[in-house]
């Protein structure tokens, strides 16, 4: 329980010193965006089970970024909520090591081998059970990426691993996981894919961005197609 407030406690410094570092930037250094998706879709797993509206709120400066990513399924299901907070630092040769908390609004995330079933708790506070804390790592090479995932805290020691590469008009990637991703808990695909993305420029200073992607799970046997609306 320490080292949970311990790392909560690390978060908030780090990000009220990033704040004091960036008051006399002339560029704001924060970021509002939302995504607007037909269907939630985590590593090759379904959340929420209907559409669902993604606000996220970032703040920068120079390699650290802080911030808040959520999700709102558009039917009244607590399965679909989802608010998250999460730090990173981006090093100049293309590695970004970072940290996730993932918190389900009045849920607890009970995990077995075959099925993954919110209950209702509601206390944002008990970080013992009803947060849900990762690591991160992302290495980018020109165009391909290679990143790694540790569910560090109450997610049972997961794995999460996905390369991808990106061409000129679309990306392609492919992820692996255990645990909570597959049936058996063993190491399996589950997460393999095709997307494109289109932007719409609106004035000389913001355009929104359309994208698809064909998701394919072959541990679960199921194939999604999710669009965006990124905003």
């Amino acid at each position: 329980m320490k080292r949970k407030k311990l790392l909560f406690s690390l978060i908030l410094l780090l990000s009220t010193s990033a704040i004091m570092a960036g008051d006399n930037d002339e560029k704001s250094p924060f970021n509002i965006s939302a995504d607007l998706v037909n269907r939630y879709i985590f590593r090759g797993l379904d959340f929420g089970s209907s559409p669902a509206i993604q606000p996220s709120l970032e703040f920068s400066t120079s390699n650290f970024t802080i911030g808040a990513w959520g999700s709102y399924s558009f039917v009244a299901t607590p399965t679909g909520i989802e608010a998250d907070l999460f730090a990173y630092y981006d090093f100049d040769f293309g590695l970004s090591l970072g940290v996730s908390d993932y918190y389900f609004p009045g849920e607890e995330l009970k995990i077995s081998d075959d099925i993954i079933a919110p209950e209702r708790t509601g206390n944002y506070f008990n970080y013992s059970d009803y947060h849900y804390f990762e690591i991160n790592a992302n290495q980018t090479v020109g165009n391909f990426h290679l990143s790694a995932n540790y569910g560090a805290v109450n997610l049972d020691n997961a794995i999460y691993v996905e390369a991808g590469y990106e061409f000129k008009w679309f990306d392609l990637f492919a992820g692996a996981g255990n645990k909570l991703y597959t049936l058996s808990g063993d190491l399996n695909l589950v997460n393999i894919g095709i997307s494109a993305t289109k932007e719409i420029e609106i004035t000389s200073e913001y355009s929104i961005s359309l994208s698809s992607s064909l998701i394919l799970n072959p541990n679960a046997e199921q194939i999604h197609l999710v669009f965006c609306l990124g905003l």
